[in-house]
């Protein structure tokens, strides 16, 4: 029915649609995949936060920013799956007194991560902000 030079015709036509379709799924998987990887970075972001002012809350009198950011970057782990190096910042908000003694402190955990996909903006800045009611 076919001979040789139409099969290679309708071949030669599958390479050339595959080669223009390759690099349309290959941004799609990579999109996908830096977006799995921000919601994972988010979610270390928030366990940091958390972490961070659960330490202040148990040491009322005694916790600094910096003691706080370096518990925030271990609370964030460690790998490949991370904020990176020196993206990872803490920021104390302002302290509010509540009626029946203590103060309610706010820790915002912010990471501006860069994506690796081209065409998404980068960086995307992730932020968690937790509130603990400290007693003195």
């Amino acid at each position: 029915m076919f001979n040789s030079s139409a099969r290679a015709k309708r071949r030669g036509q599958s390479m050339v649609e595959f080669a223009l379709l390759l690099p349309i799924l290959l941004i799609l998987v990579a999109g996908g995949a830096d977006l799995g990887r921000a919601l994972f970075v988010g979610i270390q972001i928030t366990d940091a936060a958390r972490q961070a002012s659960l330490y202040a809350a148990g040491n009322p009198t005694s916790y600094t920013q910096p003691e706080l950011k370096a518990i925030a970057e271990d609370g964030a782990g460690s790998g490949a799956l991370v904020c990176p190096a020196g993206q990872l910042h803490l920021s104390l908000g302002p302290t509010s007194d509540v009626t029946g003694g203590g103060s309610l402190q706010a820790v915002t955990v912010t990471c501006d991560l860069p994506m690796l996909t081209p065409g998404i903006p980068s960086p995307v800045k992730l932020q968690a902000t937790t509130t603990v009611l400290i007693l003195s």
